[in-house]
């Protein structure tokens, strides 16, 4: 099992765990109906996929999309349903994701540097030719900024661009780890495409 298939196997478990602690009606039966749903938002939308890089993320964003249109077609509002697939598509690696952000930052003799490199390779090599990356460097300054992102492409095609903060979101896990007073660097992300902007600036600052 490859590990976009685990996260979506895992997404659907907790779905549909956190939709009976809400006493949901029917949330076996909803939960049930994702499997295929997922594999025929793939199957309509393998067009999209630029390279085997972009593949997984292909699967990612059919889960979301699938698990949010079961949502809305029973009594979930759409922010209600908004919300759940954030919080659990969030959640998944959570606590792994900030352990290891935490231990970067801690035992690096300059978590500047180190935060910045796995930021940089992670963009090289977990993401295709459906994104593109602007990079400014600097001894003092990093700057990589999505100026074209599969996930808010796939989302507008989908007429879905609410969906996209989702994955912006998941960017809290290691955002949250950096404490400036602490690892003396800075960290800003004024905006992103998914939240209505030109582009997704991801900015490092070292501070004194």
């Amino acid at each position: 099992m490859t590990w976009d298939q685990r996260y979506q196997k895992e997404m659907i478990r907790r779905l549909q765990r956190r939709l009976e602690r809400l006493d949901h009606p029917g949330a076996r039966t909803l939960t049930q109906r994702l499997t295929p749903e997922i594999e025929s938002i793939i199957e309509a939308n393998c067009h999209m996929v630029a390279d085997e890089q972009t593949r997984p993320h292909l699967r990612l964003t059919a889960c979301v999309l699938a698990c949010y249109q079961e949502l809305v077609s029973g009594p979930t509002s759409h922010s209600q349903a908004l919300e759940l697939v954030g919080d659990v598509f969030s959640s998944i690696g959570q606590t792994t994701l900030r352990l290891y952000a935490q231990a970067l930052l801690t035992f690096s003799r300059d978590p500047f540097l180190a935060l910045t490199r796995v930021g940089k390779q992670r963009a090289l090599t977990q993401y295709g030719n459906a994104w593109q990356f602007r990079v400014e460097e600097a001894p003092d300054f990093f700057s990589m900024t999505a100026t074209k992102c599969f996930y808010h492409d796939f989302f507008n095609a989908m007429g879905v661009p609410q969906l996209t903060p989702v994955f912006c979101r998941w960017d809290q896990n290691w955002i949250g780890s950096i404490d400036p007073a602490k690892h003396k660097m800075q960290f800003e992300r004024p905006t992103t495409l998914g939240y209505g902007g030109d582009e997704c600036p991801f900015v490092f600052k070292r501070i004194a």
